[in-house]
């Protein structure tokens, strides 16, 4: 058995950076796949990745999605590089803010069109 000395708040914290990273790595490399055997099972895998980040966001009281580049609270400066980009409002070449709904709700998408 795996024993650790941090606080539970921490593993928490450390955990959300660990499945954001993969969220965003697996899709950073979907245009890559197109045309490929590949493609579909990378994006089962990201979506697995999206409802993983998204659990382990509300076990620390947080709501399941970024908004903007937001890491949330108690999150160390140093995972600030995981969430760079996250304020992206283009998706599928089309800046959706222009949709009705505000850059808040653009930012929250976990796949994009």
């Amino acid at each position: 058995m795996i024993t650790s000395n941090l606080p539970y708040a921490e593993l928490l914290a450390i955990a959300q950076a660990f499945e954001d990273t993969g969220v965003r790595a697996y899709k950073g490399q979907a245009a890559n796949l197109k045309e490929t055997p590949f493609l579909t099972p990378a994006l089962q895998i990201h979506f697995v990745e999206t409802r993983h980040a998204s659990e382990i966001r509300r076990l620390r009281g947080l709501k399941g999605w970024i908004t903007g580049m937001e890491r949330g609270a108690g999150m160390p400066e140093a995972t600030q590089a995981v969430y760079n980009g996250e304020e992206n409002i283009v998706q599928g070449g089309v800046d959706v803010t222009t949709l009705g709904s505000g850059s808040s709700f653009a930012t929250e998408a976990s796949t994009e069109a």
